[in-house]
């Protein structure tokens, strides 16, 4: 959960569009390990969890070609967080995380000048809007 927090504060504090989108995929492949991680945690949530992962992958293949996307540089050794917390905390976590980050991703849609840029930004914000339809309480 607390992967979940700071990045959430690097995509409040993302300036420009470059770092929204970097921000903005360090996300959706958080959340693509971490909705893969918990999808056995619970039962009831596990179509939830499955479906958040499908639109994580969506989500990041959309902003991975926009023209102000930096080169993504991979942690070598990088571990994928361990979820802790009940199912129930995850999913409301990473909708909230989700919803954040489709705002960001539709204001920059708004301030991109390059129609890639924009394009990527509105897929992208769309696919973060189901990870927090999936996710939300009630919808699970």
């Amino acid at each position: 959960m607390n992967r979940i927090k700071l990045i959430h504060q690097r995509l409040a504090e993302a300036d420009g569009l470059p770092a929204v989108l970097c921000v903005s995929w360090e996300i959706f492949e958080l959340v693509g390990t971490i909705a893969s991680a918990s999808a056995g945690k619970s039962p009831d949530m596990y179509p939830a969890f499955t479906f958040a992962r499908g639109a994580a992958v969506s989500g990041r293949n959309a902003i991975a070609f926009a023209p102000s996307m930096p080169p993504i540089t991979g942690e070598p050794g990088h571990r994928p967080p361990k979820p802790a917390g009940d199912a129930d905390e995850i999913a409301d976590a990473l909708a909230t995380l989700a919803s954040a980050m489709s705002t960001r991703l539709r204001e920059s849609a708004g301030l991109a000048a390059a129609d890639g840029d924009r394009s990527a930004c509105e897929n992208a914000a769309g696919e973060a809007e189901r990870i927090a339809w999936f996710l939300a309480k009630g919808n699970s």
